[in-house]
């Protein structure tokens, strides 16, 4: 699916959409999730998200 197609379909502008597709983001806007989730029929986050964790050598 092009980006425009899902700015479309999730009412998300392409310049939110952008950097989450490009892994720039640090923080995402829940809304924004939720209308994606709804617009691609995704009801498990997990199949939309995830989460890494990076530990330090120190840890």
């Amino acid at each position: 699916m092009k980006l425009r197609e899902l700015s479309r379909l999730a009412d998300v502008q392409i310049s939110a959409l952008s950097p989450l597709v490009n892994n720039k983001k640090k923080r995402i806007d829940i809304g924004h999730l939720k209308r994606i989730a709804e617009a691609l029929d995704i009801t498990d986050m997990n199949d939309l998200i995830k989460i890494e964790t990076k530990y330090s050598s120190d840890d």
